[in-house]
């Protein structure tokens, strides 16, 4: 019946199952108050046609051709009224199941019986059981298949053709993302992904997820690959960017293991093929790990520092992904260090005998009270007055400022100051003293300097503190800091510090400025935080200050000589001194947007250019070259542009070529370089092992289902929900349809034969 009604208003049967609800409309509604009017006067005019016929009728018979004759002509009316009845249609379709077949590079991985991974995915698709499967998907279902590798997505129309892996990335999550996109709007039974889950570059999985619940589509996936291989790979190796020849640096690197647990190697460090050291490394358990060691860099020079995991009984599934490499440079200078105070007090005297050891560091020192004779003795540190041009503090690669009278630093030495580290991206450090550091230079330029806000605290409470021991903390940024850092691992570090002895004073600042680090505290019981800033460091300009709230160091000699002492400002003096030995030339610095690149990157360059006499240069451009490392013919110009409202300050724009190592050369008084490297991110080969918790996760978290490959034929009975109905509007012009006008002669037919019946005309 539905059927022969859906005909008879014109609609194709083979595109709607059911009618699942309909409704009228009236085109010309506005009319209906005269339809109702007119139809009333015609309904009364039939009955008394029919009530004073000549022949005498049955009640019944004359109420009957009355109504038909009332229901012909409320049809006649009602055309012009024009009712059109709205239809919701349903029809059922089937749904459909995109399968996608992993053949990224990682894919070609043969296991234990020789075989690849595609080889096997191909096979279970092609075995009588994978072919079973298909058929019974295929059967209430569409399932196009395509195979993806990198950003690539294409259709696998035939599944007997030989796959071939190819790629170095693996971006499940963007070709789950591409397959969403081609059948927007359609009907998805779910989306089946066959992979080994090595998912590396493209967008991320929790996105894709997030997408997936959001359209209430399920993820199934199938595991290819052993979850258990054995193997090791190298993630990253750390070393900081520029050496000193001849000192000790750590260098560490982070590898992960698979199925390695109780199994030992060795990591060899070599620079630029030579083995430097060698580490030997026993696996507790699997997972992320990193192993430290100390070399000593001997000739200066541009190297690459390569760490290469050896496995000692041999047995890896991958050695590719087992190497790791950075690269360094080494230089052979001194740092030039300038040490100021008022008086030679304890923290002084300690810090130049340290400074005077040190055979990297030039020492030039000046004591406002000091004799100016002893400037006069043959090498000698000391100066005869406070530098009091640019181009004479400006070549310092550290400033080490005491405690002294601010009538003695005067307002053209701090502005000086100032402008040594805003301007030339010099390195402050200002130790705090009992005498006038920092507490009399409030609303002077070193207040807005210092990393610190003052407290406001006079002499007199200042010293107050003297006579009660404080016990320094760590903060959080404090152990992560290498600068303060005193034993070989976090830990030892830490528990060094807590046993250090007590100091006996410490300035009385209020907090640290918002943008500042702070690294050590001290108990105080007038803070909110009830913890006081010790050591805090920020940037300022182009350079950095940092604040020493104490002059107490020299404490931690009790009992242990000058080690820990010796220890901490070493540190803090090549942490702080350390920027400078980025660039050959002070007057000229160079820095970007980052260290390392991938191909096709933007690496933006920054420069700040200055006169021998430290004056902001003023040319609209500036010529560099880029040089490869590996091609020394390779070159190519680049043009540094003046940035407007910055004097001195020039930038460039550059895309990142083939991996490997490059240097940007600008000539001023002296060369200047800028190294970077672009490298080879192949992660493809970074995880050798099935990633089956990442594969099930995602399957759970979507509503899906995960199967191991050797469990495809159970595919058809997770997927319950084949079928789609789909909800459509349509509207039809009743008035002109073929249902009406048969009705319409119907009704006449009905009376006509009734008449005869009852013998009238």
């Amino acid at each position: 019946m539905t059927r022969w009604i859906m005909r008879a208003l014109g609609l194709d049967v083979g595109e709607v199952d059911r009618i699942a609800d309909w409704s009228v409309r009236w085109e010309t509604a506005q009319w209906g108050i005269f339809a109702a009017v007119l139809m009333g006067g015609l309904s009364f005019l039939s009955w008394e046609l029919y009530r004073r016929s000549p022949r005498e009728l049955p009640g019944g018979r004359r109420f009957l051709l009355a109504t038909l004759r009332m229901i012909f002509l409320g049809l006649v009316i009602a055309i012009f009224l024009q009712p059109v009845v709205v239809l919701t249609l349903e029809k059922e379709v089937p749904r459909t199941l995109p399968i996608l077949v992993d053949r990224s590079g990682s894919m070609s991985l043969r296991e234990s019986d020789g075989v690849s991974r595609l080889q096997k995915a191909q096979g279970a698709f092609a075995s009588p059981g994978g072919q079973e499967m298909l058929r019974s998907l295929k059967e209430d279902m569409r399932v196009p298949t395509f195979t993806f590798h990198g950003s690539s997505l294409r259709e696998w129309e035939e599944l007997e053709l030989p796959l071939v892996a190819a790629g170095e990335k693996t971006a499940v999550g963007e070709a789950v993302r591409k397959v969403l996109e081609r059948y927007r709007g359609a009907p998805l039974a779910g989306v089946l992904v066959v992979s080994d889950g090595g998912q590396n570059s493209g967008v991320s999985l929790g996105a894709v997820a997030r997408q997936l619940k959001e359209s209430g589509v399920a993820l199934y996936t199938v595991g290819v690959g052993d979850p258990k291989m054995r193997d090791v790979a190298v993630e990253e190796v750390e070393v900081r960017e520029v050496l000193l020849a001849d000192d000790a640096v750590p260098v560490t690197v982070k590898f992960r293991t698979q199925g390695m647990m109780g199994d030992s190697g060795r990591i060899v460090f070599s620079l630029s093929g030579v083995d430097v050291a060698e580490e030997e490394v026993r696996i507790e358990a699997d997972g992320l790990q990193q192993v430290t060691t100390l070399f000593v860099p001997k000739q200066e020079g541009e190297y690459v520092m390569e760490a290469r995991f050896e496995v000692d009984n041999g047995v890896e599934a991958l050695a590719e992904n087992n190497t790791g490499r950075a690269g360094l440079r080494v230089v052979d200078r001194r740092l030039k260090v300038l040490l100021l105070d008022q008086a030679p007090r304890w923290e002084f005297k300690y810090l130049e005998a340290m400074l005077l050891r040190e055979r990297r560091v030039d020492l030039s020192c000046f004591l406002f009270e000091g004799d100016r004779e002893v400037a006069r003795i043959p090498g000698s540190p000391y100066l005869e007055q406070f530098p009091a041009r640019a181009e004479d503090l400006f070549d310092f690669d550290l400033i080490l400022l005491g405690d002294i009278d601010p009538r003695l630093l005067t307002e053209d030495r701090l502005s000086l100051l100032g402008d040594y580290v805003a301007t030339a991206g010099g390195a402050l450090t200002v130790i705090a003293g009992k005498r006038f550091m920092p507490s009399a230079f409030a609303r002077t330029e070193l207040e807005q300097l210092l990393p610190v806000e003052f407290a406001g605290a006079s002499v007199s409470s200042a010293k107050s503190l003297s006579a009660r021991p404080l016990r320094l903390s760590l903060t959080p940024a404090g152990r992560e800091s290498v600068m303060l850092r005193l034993g070989d691992e976090a830990q030892a570090s830490e528990a060094l510090w807590s046993n250090l002895p007590p100091i006996y004073w410490a300035a009385g600042v209020q907090r640290a400025k918002p943008a500042a680090e702070v690294l050590l505290t001290r108990p105080d019981q007038n803070s909110a935080s009830g913890a006081a800033p010790v050591l805090a460091l920020h940037r300022y300009g182009a350079g950095e200050v940092l604040f020493v709230g104490t002059d107490n160091f020299w404490r931690f000699r009790r009992n242990v000589g000058d080690r820990y002492h010796t220890i901490l400002w070493g540190q803090i003096i090549q942490r702080m001194a350390g920027a400078r030995l980025l660039t050959e030339a002070p007057r000229v610095t160079l820095r970007s947007n980052g260290r390392r690149f991938e191909q096709g990157d933007r690496v933006q360059v920054y420069a700040r250019l200055f006169t021998a006499s430290w004056d902001p240069r003023e040319d609209e451009r500036v010529e560099a070259v880029l040089a490869a490392g590996d091609d020394p013919d390779r070159r190519e110009d680049v043009i540094l542009r003046a940035i407007p409202s910055q004097p001195g300050m020039y930038r460039a724009e550059l895309s990142a070529g083939p991996p490997g190592n490059y240097r940007l050369a600008v000539a001023g008084d002296k060369i200047a370089t800028l190294d970077f490297t672009v490298a080879d991110t192949n992660r493809e080969y970074a995880r050798a092992s099935l990633n089956e918790g990442l594969l099930r996760d995602l399957s759970r978290d979507t509503g899906g289902a995960y199967l191991p490959l050797a469990r495809l034929k159970e595919l058809p009975a997770a997927i319950t929900d084949r079928r789609a109905s789909l909800t459509s509007l349509r509207e039809l012009e009743l008035w002109s349809s073929p249902l009406f006008f048969g009705l319409i002669i119907l009704i006449l037919a009905a009376e006509w034969i009734v008449r005869k019946i009852s013998e009238l005309k």
